[in-house]
Order: structure tokens, then C-alpha cells, then sequence
């Protein structure tokens, strides 16, 4: 029965990691042992490009196989056209149990509907801040959420990438007899790069591009700048 069931599919989508933080891309300084594990057991993509250096765009195109620029996604914080189906409609295949968890950024309605039965957020005021909230953890912003610094700050149990695990897992058990799709799109290591394991890497072993530490030129847009200060 094993040989004739059709295969799942487990996509993790971390944000801003880079390829060369990883063991099969020659990266060796960056402890990712649960990775790198991953990848010594998979495929290895030696020649594959996301294609816009931007978030929005880059997942628009994951998620439907078009060009941003045929997509609409074109920049950060646009909704995805719902003409253009992503991955598990466009399988139309009914056996499949579908969830994504977590970062979504392809507009606040998120991917349920659009071939995911199952939404875990973790978007502003969604699943994860809830969860918080029932631990008496108290938002740091007035409006009643949580900042990237505040969250950076919890210890693993409260962590984000914690919070996806626990879901992920709790999909996976609940559909262990049936093929299913899960994505999980955690935020980290995004900034604030700052985060309860810390100590993984003692900052006198962090080798630092030089690019990083050179003060501003004046060609660099105000916006960025500012951004960087």
C-alpha cells in the first residue's frame, strides 16, 4: 500500500536565510543542525533563484509559478489577484489535506480559500498574537499588538518559530494516513535578529562582510539610509 500512496509535501519557507548559511550550499559557520539533516535526505537545488529580492513578490511567484510583474506583486504589501490560483488549486486534486502556517504576506485575507483548508496566522491580531494573550503575555504597542522587538525577546516555549512548530506538528499527526500539503512560513531569521538561542553563536566567532560595517554613501536613496541608521 506504501508505494501506491501519493506523496506529501512539506514546505518550509524561512525568511531572509540565506543560501550560504546552509551546510549543502558550503555554509559552515551557522549552527542548523535540523537543516542541515534535511537537506543531506533531499534534493539539492544548485541553480534555482527566487525571482524579485523582495518578499511579496518572491512568495507571489512561489505560490503561482508566474512573474511578479504578470503576477501584480510587484512590491511589499499586495494582495495576490485571486485570478492567479496558487500550487494546491491549481493540483485540483480532492485527496489532499492542505493547511499553511504562518507568515502569509500575499494580503490580510490570507491563503484559506484559495486551496489551503487550514490557516494558521501570525499576522497582527491573528492566531499566534491570541496565543500570547491566553499566556498573560501583554502587547507593547497601543493599538494591541505585539512589536518584532518585543516578540525577538520571549523565551522558546512563547517563540514564534515554537508556536509554528507546535501546528505543524499537530497537521502532520492529524493527517498522518491522508497525502496533505503544509507550508510553513516562519518570519525568523528575519530582523530583528535577535531571539531566545542568542548564545548559539558568541558574537567574537560572528564574521561581519565588510560592506556592514562602512559608513553610508551619499549615492544610497534617503529612504535606505534611513532605514540603516
Amino acid at each position: 500500500m506504501a508505494a501506491n500512496r501519493k506523496p506529501n509535501l512539506i514546505l518550509f519557507l524561512p525568511d531572509q536565510q540565506r543560501a550560504d548559511t546552509l551546510a549543502c550550499y558550503g555554509g559552515v559557520k551557522v549552527h542548523a543542525p535540523n537543516l542541515n539533516k534535511l537537506a543531506s535526505e533531499s534534493v539539492v537545488f544548485e541553480r534555482t533563484y527566487v525571482t524579485h529580492p523582495v518578499c511579496t513578490p518572491s512568495r507571489s511567484s512561489l505560490m503561482t509559478g508566474t512573474w511578479p510583474h504578470i503576477n501584480g506583486c510587484t512590491r511589499n504589501s499586495v494582495s495576490l489577484d485571486r485570478r492567479f490560483h496558487v500550487f494546491p488549486e491549481l493540483m485540483e486534486d480532492r485527496d489532499y489535506r492542505t493547511a499553511y502556517i504562518g507568515k502569509w504576506h500575499l494580503g490580510e485575507e490570507g491563503p484559506a480559500g484559495r486551496g489551503f483548508e487550514e490557516w494558521i496566522s501570525t499576522d497582527d491580531h491573528g492566531d499566534y498574537t491570541n496565543f500570547l494573550a491566553s499566556k498573560g503575555i501583554t502587547p507593547d504597542k497601543q493599538n494591541g499588538r505585539f512589536s518584532e522587538v518585543a516578540i525577538s525577546n520571549l523565551p522558546v516555549d512563547l517563540s514564534r518559530p515554537k508556536f509554528l512548530e507546535n501546528h505543524a506538528c499537530d497537521f502532520i499527526e492529524k493527517h498522518q494516513r491522508d497525502p496533505f500539503i503544509l507550508v510553513v512560513g516562519f518570519v525568523e531569521p528575519h530582523s530583528p535578529y535577535n531571539g531566545p538561542l542568542n548564545d548559539e553563536h558568541p558574537l567574537d566567532d560572528v564574521d561581519l562582510d565588510l560592506t556592514a560595517t562602512l559608513p553610508e554613501g551619499e549615492d544610497i536613496p534617503l529612504r535606505y539610509r534611513l532605514m540603516r541608521e
